[in-house]
């Protein structure tokens, strides 16, 4: 069975968090990354990933990635279309 792409994507946030994790513990001297993309990472990518992961569906749960807004708009109208059809 194929695993979702979801599971690769948390797998990456984690690493990420990892990745912070041991720069924060290094002298500011010793540190791997540019101020620059370690701000990246810590303001912006890593809060962006986490917000979207912890959002109400769980593709493990349900083995497929969130509905677009035009399937969503679809599904709407087959449904709209059945009642009144």
């Amino acid at each position: 069975m194929e695993q979702n792409e979801y599971v690769h994507v948390r797998q990456a946030l984690t690493i990420l968090q990892d990745v912070m994790a041991r720069e924060a513990k290094r002298h500011q001297m010793d540190q791997h990354l540019t101020p620059s993309i370690y701000c990246l990472l810590e303001e912006e990518i890593i809060p962006m990933l986490v917000n979207y992961l912890d959002a109400d569906f769980d593709p493990d749960e349900v083995n497929e990635p969130p509905l677009t807004l035009d399937e969503m708009h679809t599904n709407a109208w087959k449904e709209h279309q059945a009642m009144h059809g």
